[in-house]
């Protein structure tokens, strides 16, 4: 971990790396985002101080509460020291108030006349200030002087001390508007906004426990990205098979992928692919795989191990298909009734066959190990699209008997977690896992789209047959 990361651990024990300079990244590659939110808040902030803030006026009168004719001592600045939260309660009781509403005759209750009167006593002086609030200029004036008069009237009376002396009468030349200005309210809004932006996005970048970038999977498996396929479904949802219905960007990393098969070991030649869970294209990545190995004159067999919930046939679009893997495996059909041309020029495909509950007893017999070593000479590549490793341990018992195994994940959706446990999966059983494919990059699926679906729950109800 380098210097600009920090580990957090939670409750549960799991690790959630801060990564500084990520959220630096992430903020940096949104600032439009951040541009939008602080503008908007300035706007509405700098709206909110034009139109809702109101003119705040503030008149100030004071009194000395010690007698200007006598000699002053210390003594007399302590006592008067003293004084001071007396005078003030004083001030502002309801004795004092109550006259000053009465004698201005204001629209106001004694509440909140108390709220809008402020008392004040500069330090090591004699001097008692009276600040007054109002949305009038020429009323804060006059409560100001009103509060003044009625105080020095009470205070005798109250404390038995001699009359405190008026220094200052409150005047309207010199009373000050406290609302602050548009620009104040506006720049406060954008700095909000920049801080509730930025604050979001780092958010949502430390909580983000899914796989994104070749770094995440580097860091959850030590393995290497073999392919990034891009988001090839579009707005509609199109359940793509056919190479020639694909986007053109797609198709390019498809040839990326199936160049870095060539190149990775000339020993791999039986490959597995799987992914955590369905619906996360592991099922495309076998077909286009195999399909472009083809092109380059590798001849290619594709192996559907999925015989719990096969979907390649019907994707596909191939009827007559009736017999399969699992009538191979169970001992009730040839080699060579299974493995079908299916019209692609070096491929052939062997189907699922008909579904059956169990699937990991076939795949443990020794039948699938004689299918590897019957086809191997016959096949530069055979492809093994197998159930998600999350929800049975089909694809873990297909990858023992292979030379290599290719994990699919789909960008941002698959977990970090999840992905570090398809790794610990195949490394029970000793399996060769070559690399990580990211499927669906770029593509704005939400995360709450991951999750078993109905293949866990397939294999539940099998279960409890069996």
């Amino acid at each position: 971990m380098n210097s600009d990361e920090v580990m957090i651990v939670n409750e549960e024990e799991d690790e959630i790396t801060i990564d500084f300079w990520g959220i630096f990244h992430a903020i940096a590659k949104k600032w439009y985002i951040v541009l939008f939110v602080a503008v908007a808040f300035g706007f509405a902030l700098g709206a909110y101080g034009r139109f809702v803030v109101k003119d705040a006026y503030e008149a100030e009168a004071s009194m000395c509460i010690i007698d200007s004719n006598k000699e002053v001592s210390m003594s007399d600045l302590q006592v008067g020291s003293a004084l001071i939260n007396d005078y003030e309660g004083i001030i502002k009781s309801r004795v004092v108030l109550t006259k000053v509403i009465a004698n201005l005759k204001l629209d106001i209750e004694y509440k909140g006349l108390y709220n809008a009167v402020s008392i004040e006593n500069p330090d090591g002086t004699r001097i008692i200030k009276i600040n007054v609030v109002s949305q009038d200029q020429k009323e804060a004036v006059d409560i100001a002087n009103e509060i003044l008069q009625i105080s020095i009237e009470e205070i005798p009376n109250v404390l038995g001390s001699s009359v405190p002396t008026v220094l200052d009468k409150a005047d309207i030349l010199f009373t000050e508007n406290t609302r602050h200005s548009i620009l104040f309210y506006s720049v406060i809004g954008v700095a909000l906004g920049m801080f509730f932006a930025c604050g979001i996005i780092a958010l949502t970048v430390i909580t983000n426990v899914s796989v994104k970038t070749d770094e995440d999977v580097q860091k959850c498996t030590g393995l290497s990205v073999l392919g990034a396929i891009p988001d090839y479904k579009g707005k509609k949802q199109k359940k793509i098979m056919w190479p020639e219905d694909l986007p053109f960007n797609a198709s390019e990393s498809i040839y990326q992928l199936r160049t870095g098969i060539l190149y990775s070991s000339k020993d791999v030649k039986t490959i597995v692919v799987t992914s955590a869970f369905e619906n996360q294209g592991k099922s495309f990545i076998s077909f286009h795989l195999a399909y472009s190995l083809s092109q380059v004159g590798k001849r290619v067999l594709l192996v559907d191990t999925d015989m719990r919930k096969s979907v390649l046939q019907r994707r596909m679009g191939l009827e007559g298909v009736k017999l399969g893997l699992s009538e191979y495996l169970s001992g009730n059909a040839e080699l060579g009734q299974v493995i079908y041309d299916v019209g692609i020029p070096n491929m052939h495909v062997l189907f699922s066959g008909k579904l059956v509950p169990n699937a990991s007893a076939l795949l443990s017999a020794k039948w699938l190990e004689n299918l590897c070593t019957e086809v191997r000479d016959s096949y530069d590549y055979i492809i093994f699209d197998t159930p998600p490793i999350c929800v049975v341990g089909d694809a873990a018992i297909v990858a023992s008997f292979c030379d290599g195994t290719l994990l699919v994940i789909e960008n941002g959706v698959t977990k970090k977690k999840t992905l570090a446990q398809m790794k610990s999966e195949m490394d029970k059983v000793g399996a060769n896992v070559i690399g990580v494919v990211q499927n669906m990059v770029g593509s704005k699926k939400d995360s709450s789209y991951y999750g078993k679906g109905n293949y866990g729950y397939y294999y539940g109800n099998n279960q409890n047959k069996k």
